[in-house]
């Protein structure tokens, strides 16, 4: 979590749909599951490890 919090998912869902059930923007991190980037329509499982890496943006 972007807070540096760990949160565990009990079934299998996209990325995509776990973030925006945790109230986070899809739009807003790289997503990195079991140390490899992927789009946030890939699943993710109880068994993954799945880190939010957060696009900063500036001018």
């Amino acid at each position: 979590m972007p807070d540096k919090s760990i949160k565990n998912i009990s079934s299998s869902a996209p990325i995509e749909e776990i973030l925006l059930g945790l109230g986070l923007n899809p739009a807003s991190f790289i997503v990195v599951k079991n140390g490899s980037v992927v789009p946030e329509d890939v699943s993710a499982g109880e068994d993954d490890e799945i880190k939010l890496i957060t696009i900063s943006h500036g001018g």
